[in-house]
């Protein structure tokens, strides 16, 4: 279920015109924070700095993607940014001590040339800053599952989540008032807009996510994410008539399945 509804994600940023990605995270976060308030309850110091930390690589996740998707389609973004499992399987290994299985880079082996395929040999300079800002959203949202993963151990999912995306907001608006980013007058079709991705992709995606975090591991909910490109593009075709080329579409697949066999072969078995 989570998965289903962060593919709608993309589809939903790209359909918002006119809002700079740092007021679509902003209000992303923010109306989720406020409906999930009076299920947070008192936590740890140690938990509220991780929580914090948190909330930081969201904040910074959610913008540089969101801004990738103005340069480069929604089956190319989704794909980099969910590259994440890769980067999580690392920092696991990093922080937290979990090695991976000889296998994991083999899967990456495969998944370096679909990524090539994917973007093109010499992408113009617009798509490679595409490229370099989904990726490094991939690389934000593994740490994002990780501080998760261990935080939600101890704290619950209302509490957490709501938590982590007041962080995520928190930290939004002073870059927001200090870079003069408009971040209202927007009219009403666009707050609907907004409505719909803090209630699909981030209260039942991401939330559904957090949720699985305090009963698997970071690499495993991480994996899932594989399977957002596959709607997303669909819901990309069908929305908004954005067709990938052939040759997009086999660099797309066999990255996917390369960040597959690289979850499956680490994990050993699902769950």
């Amino acid at each position: 279920m989570a998965v289903l509804a962060i593919s709608s994600s993309a589809v939903i940023v790209r359909a918002i015109e006119g809002v700079h990605p740092l007021a679509i995270a902003f209000w992303r976060t923010l109306a989720v924070a406020v409906l999930l308030a009076p299920a947070a309850r008192r936590i740890s110091v140690r938990d509220a700095a991780l929580i914090g930390l948190s909330g930081a690589c969201l904040a910074a996740h959610f913008t540089a993607w969101f801004a990738s998707l103005q340069h480069i389609t929604v089956m190319r973004s989704t794909v980099l940014v969910s590259l994440g499992p890769v980067w999580t399987g690392l920092l696991e290994w990093g922080v937290l001590g979990h090695r991976p299985r000889a296998r994991f880079w083999g899967g990456l082996a495969l998944a370096v040339p679909g990524v090539a395929l994917l973007t093109g040999a010499l992408p113009t300079m617009d798509a490679l800053q595409g490229d370099v800002l989904a990726l490094l959203g991939g690389v934000l949202v593994a740490g994002y599952f990780v501080i998760g993963h261990s935080v939600r151990r101890r704290v619950g999912i209302g509490t957490y989540a709501c938590l982590v995306c007041a962080a995520a907001a928190a930290i939004l608006l002073p870059v927001i008032a200090a870079t003069g980013t408009p971040a209202t007058g927007y009219p009403s079709h666009t707050w609907v807009l907004l409505a719909a991705l803090a209630i699909g992709p981030q209260l039942l995606g991401h939330n559904g996510l957090n949720y699985a975090l305090r009963y698997l591991r970071a690499g495993t909910v991480s994996s899932l994410t594989i399977l957002e490109p596959v709607g997303a593009t669909v819901l990309a075709a069908l929305l908004l008539a954005e067709y990938p080329t052939p040759v997009a579409a086999l660099g797309a697949a066999i990255t996917v399945l390369g960040v597959g066999i690289a979850y499956w072969t680490r994990q050993g078995k699902p769950g």
